[in-house]
C-alpha cells in the first residue's frame, strides 16, 4: 500500500530534481498535482499553482480508491519515464493515440 502523504514526498523530491519529470505522469498529472497540493504549495514546487487541464483531467481513466489511482500513476510514470523519455506527447488512456500534455505552471 502506497500512503499518499510518501508519495507526494518522494514525488516532490522528483519534481524538484528536474519539474520536466511531471510529463512522466502523463494524464495522472493533475490528479498527482491535487494530491501534492494537499501537503505542498507552489513555494515547495512551483508546479503547483493554480492551472489545471480539464481536458487532460476528463481523460483519466476512473478508479474506484485512491490507492489505485496512486498505484495507476506510479506505473504510467514508470511506463513514460522508460519509453516516453520526457515528451511533450503523452498516450491518450480514454482513446487511444496521444495528447499533447503542458501545465502552464511548469514554464518549461
Amino acid at each position: 500500500m502506497v500512503d499518499p502523504k510518501t508519495f507526494a514526498d518522494s514525488t516532490l523530491q522528483l519534481l524538484q530534481q528536474d519539474p520536466r519529470r511531471y510529463r512522466n505522469f502523463g494524464v495522472y498529472w493533475y490528479f498527482v498535482k491535487a494530491l501534492m497540493k494537499r501537503y505542498y504549495t507552489n513555494e515547495n514546487l512551483y508546479l503547483l499553482g493554480e492551472y489545471m487541464d480539464a481536458d487532460t483531467i476528463a481523460r483519466m481513466p476512473e478508479h474506484k480508491t485512491l490507492q489505485e489511482a496512486i498505484e495507476a500513476a506510479v506505473e504510467e510514470y514508470r511506463s513514460n519515464a522508460s519509453y516516453n523519455l520526457g515528451r511533450e506527447t503523452v498516450e491518450d488512456l480514454s482513446g487511444g493515440g496521444v495528447i499533447l500534455l503542458h501545465d502552464e505552471d511548469a514554464g518549461v
